[in-house]
């Protein structure tokens, strides 16, 4: 059976127009598929030339969107953009199961798509720093006083509308690409990385305790991973002090009595692992104000010495990561590349 499908995705990814009106191969698992970009129609493109979209009315019709442009700021480097709604999926090919012999392709696809979807955008929200998460979303526009009705004063609806200008980071080509082909191959992206998302978007929900935890787990892979690769530049007293049971405060202390060069200042770093110890054992929340500042270290850190390194200069606008061929690359080496951040926007990468 020629299996074809329209998936939704659960939240929009921002890609560059030059993503757009092509086919990318990916999967899940034993799974594979084809998925296959809208045409680039400003502003709201227009369905894939699949076999099939044209009968049914309702899909290629003006309601449904598939990529629509909205208000953002994106680097210009990354123009024109637009965000992806939908997406079609063709040459859907799984295995056979003997003993459930129900489980077909399509139901495949129907199984593992949105765990697909997970992993597509835990890679993107890696890659650009968008918020992909859709269980927790955060919107541009929120209402103020939702659901509050008065009495006296005779106020109606809402008393106002915040708007956000999101710092958007869209997906090349390319980019995306390589993400799709990760998903299928089953790469997982780097745990500090995503332990770096999980700090930011803990940090955009206000939910400070967790973002101060998330950043320093982040914080003590890295600088972990740093002084042991330095391990026989280090007095023999510091060497000895590394073990498994090593913890981020003797990181710390193990960087600082060595001499060893950082980005950040060290007591930058020990502040971050104290507000850590706080959240994590006596149950402190910091500030929201103190809690981006800990994201911050955590991705500046990571930037100059986390295995996803940046290079070159920062446009004024934003910057970008750039995929690289992990193929090209030994196996410790870096998957990605990074050509600067915007650590304090909503796009803030690490």
């Amino acid at each position: 059976m020629d299996v074809r499908a329209i998936f939704e995705l659960p939240v929009h990814i921002w890609v560059m127009c030059d993503a757009l009106d092509a086919a990318y191969p990916t999967g899940y698992g034993d799974l594979r598929f084809n998925v296959v970009m809208p045409v680039d129609r400003p502003p709201v493109g227009g369905p894939p030339d699949v076999s099939g979209i044209a009968l049914r009315p309702e899909l290629p019709g003006e309601q449904v969107v598939w990529v629509q442009e909205y208000g953002a700021h994106i680097p210009k480097s990354l123009r024109p953009a637009t965000a992806l709604h939908r997406v079609a999926v063709t040459d859907v090919a799984g295995p056979s199961y003997d003993h459930k012999s129900w489980f077909t392709p399509e139901h495949q696809l129907a199984e593992y798509v949105n765990s697909w979807f997970d992993d597509v955008r835990t890679w993107a929200e890696i890659v650009t720093g968008q918020d992909l998460d859709p269980n927790h979303r955060v919107y541009d526009a929120e209402s103020v006083g939702t659901g509050l009705t008065f009495i006296e004063p005779p106020h109606d609806g809402a008393l106002g509308l915040t708007i956000t200008t999101p710092h958007v980071l869209p997906l090349r080509a390319q980019e995306w690409a390589d993400i799709l082909g990760f998903v299928r191959d089953g790469k997982e992206p780097l745990l500090e990385q995503v332990l770096s998302r999980d700090a930011r978007a803990a940090h955009r929900r206000n939910a400070d305790r967790r973002a101060i935890i998330d950043a320093a787990t982040a914080l003590e892979i890295a600088l972990g991973r740093h002084v042991r690769s330095h391990a026989d530049q280090l007095p023999e007293k510091q060497r000895g002090r590394i073990s498994k049971r090593t913890a981020l405060g003797d990181y710390i202390s193990i960087a600082e009595h060595s001499g060893l060069q950082l980005a950040v200042p060290v007591d930058r770093l020990r502040w971050l692992n104290n507000l850590r110890n706080d959240a994590a054992h006596r149950g402190a929340a910091p500030s929201h104000g103190e809690a981006g500042d800990a994201v911050k270290v955590m991705i500046d850190f990571l930037g100059a010495h986390g295995r996803l390194r940046r290079t070159g200069e920062r446009e004024p606008d934003g910057g970008e990561w750039v995929l690289a061929d992990p193929e090209s690359n030994d196996a410790d080496d870096d998957q990605l590349v990074d050509e600067g951040s915007d650590p304090e926007g909503d796009s803030s990468l690490s």
